[in-house]
């Protein structure tokens, strides 16, 4: 996917997310292990509706945030979350699988952090990026919390 605008960052941004859930999903049906099973379904669902909060907010965004040029900045980001897929959770403990999902959310965070350095001059931009900041940081504190509860099951 070619990103060059905001609305595509925040499409890649939900589609990255689907695509993980799908992934935890995969991985979710291969394993017998009932406590790794029951933190990937977490994650599966997790995913999902922030996935979903992504789309919406895409719906919610103003035209001229969502059409703020962003292709260099992209290009030069510090890192692509997509790749994360690649990994096998099934074959990883609770806290592997934590750890991953974790750096993961970061990445993102981290993407979002490099536009917002980038001096957004459109306000209406620079609003999305921080709301979009926002809710990835709160999404991955609720992660950590949800998953320390999970241990004390």
């Amino acid at each position: 996917m070619r990103v060059e605008t905001l609305g595509d960052v925040l499409d890649w941004t939900q589609r990255t997310h689907a695509n993980l859930a799908d992934c935890l999903a995969q991985c979710s049906r291969q394993t017998h292990r009932e406590r790794l099973k029951m933190l990937l379904d977490y994650l599966v669902e997790h995913e999902r509706q922030l996935s979903h909060a992504l789309e919406l907010a895409r719906h919610d965004a103003m035209p001229s945030a969502l059409n703020t040029w962003c292709y260099e900045y992209f290009e030069n980001a510090p890192a692509r979350p997509e790749r994360q897929c690649q990994a096998n959770f099934r074959d990883m403990d609770v806290d592997e699988v934590m750890a991953a999902v974790l750096a993961f959310h970061e990445q993102v965070t981290g993407l979002y952090r490099h536009l917002l350095d980038q001096d957004a001059d459109v306000p209406s931009a620079r609003e999305l990026l921080e709301n979009l900041l926002s809710l990835e940081e709160h999404e991955a504190m609720r992660l950590a919390r949800d998953a320390g509860r999970m241990k004390d099951l």
